[in-house]
């Protein structure tokens, strides 16, 4: 039996975060489809201020894709800075499944967990962390001039772009289920992904980790990752190490307490804004939804339980906009019943403040031509 100190507060620990964690696909029924619509407007609204409650209650608010430039734009109320190849070469990945796929899959692989689909709004596959850290992989790879070929996504059976994300997630769970590495490697186990019922790894590192495996020392280019698909038998995900782009990756910061950013938001901001325009896209994870109260909440007799640590969403930042003097992050969605083709960009952009981000991760080439 579990001690009640011990075991049992791990698993109300776990049962809290798992609640949380479905912020990688926002309340499905809780009147949040007015906010997956973009104002109807010709230019950039007015946004909210950073305390507003909307942006503890939902995620980011959605952009029209045609307010956005790449580059320096003035603005009437500010500013707005998007970096190269986002809105011109950068290729849009989703999450949502369909009914049709998840039955072709089911029938195709016979996954020992049956995948299930759900028609409510945002309840697609749990894989924002490796779709954001792929995309971070395929600006890399574009900035070094290479081509982005075609790959089928698992996740929905489309033609998507870029590297297979399906291979990163599947490189974290191998490494997940070895002994020598699974304590950097965690799942949630409590709460599975709800398409294909198996544990959703959550750490933003981790990922980190796999991606650079191309930029560090004394590797062998031509060496072939081979790892088994985490869901479906008898698939196996190959890479070659050279197919990662050489990079290094550092944090820019860390979980800092809602509050105290709100009170003096201007030295984040310029630590993020400066990675940006140094680094390239941020790699970010939000804030849990109670974590503007500090991170760390109080179950019953168990006592406080911190979750400062951990980010409910991964999502990749591209840019920012200054507006009446305070200063808003622009990034990629990674789901939704919507595709960045559309005249507007549907949510596949939203933007947030700094204070609502959890912890950001840069990253730099290792043979960048420009350093």
């Amino acid at each position: 039996m579990l001690a009640w100190n011990g075991g049992i507060r791990q698993i109300c620990a776990f049962v809290v975060m798992a609640l949380v964690l479905t912020g990688c696909q926002a309340g499905p029924d809780s009147g949040v489809e007015r906010l997956d619509v973009p104002a109807d407007a010709d230019t950039i609204p007015i946004l909210p201020q950073y305390d507003d409650p909307i942006w503890v209650a939902y995620q980011g608010l959605p952009l029209q894709r045609s307010w956005l430039r790449e580059g320096r734009t003035e603005l009437p109320d500010g500013s707005m800075f998007i970096l190269p190849y986002v809105l011109t070469s950068l290729p849009y990945k989703n999450g949502q499944e369909t009914a049709e796929w998840v039955k072709h899959v089911n029938a195709t692989y016979q996954p020992e967990q049956l995948w299930k689909y759900d028609p409510k709004r945002r309840m697609g596959h749990y894989k924002c962390m490796s779709m954001s850290s792929s995309t971070i992989l395929d600006w890399f790879a574009l900035r070094r001039g290479e081509t982005l070929e075609p790959y089928q996504s698992l996740l929905n059976g489309q033609t998507e772009h870029g590297f297979d994300h399906r291979a990163i997630d599947a490189i974290y769970f191998q490494r997940a289920l070895s002994t020598a590495t699974k304590a950097d490697y965690p799942l949630l186990t409590l709460q599975s992904d709800p398409v294909e019922r198996t544990p959703i790894p959550f750490a933003m590192k981790a990922f980190a980790e796999i991606i650079t495996i191309g930029g560090r020392e004394n590797i062998d280019g031509n060496e072939i990752i081979e790892v088994p698909d985490p869901s479906l038998p008898g698939v196996t995900h190959k890479v070659r190490v050279e197919d990662f782009p050489p990079l290094r990756y550092r944090q820019v910061f860390g979980y800092r307490p809602t509050s105290q950013v709100e009170a003096n938001p201007e030295p984040v901001v310029d630590t993020m804004v400066r990675a940006l325009e140094t680094y390239g896209p941020l790699y970010a994870g939000m804030r849990m939804r109670f974590a503007t109260s500090g991170g760390v909440i109080t179950v019953g007799e168990l006592g406080p339980i911190d979750f400062t640590g951990l980010s409910s969403h991964g999502v990749v930042v591209v840019g920012y906009i200054r507006q009446l003097g305070r200063t808003y992050f622009v990034y990629r969605e990674v789901f939704g019943e919507y595709d960045e083709g559309w005249a507007d960009g549907g949510p596949a952009y939203r933007v947030f403040p700094v204070n609502s981000f959890n912890e950001v991760w840069a990253f730099e080439l290792v043979d960048s031509p420009d350093t």
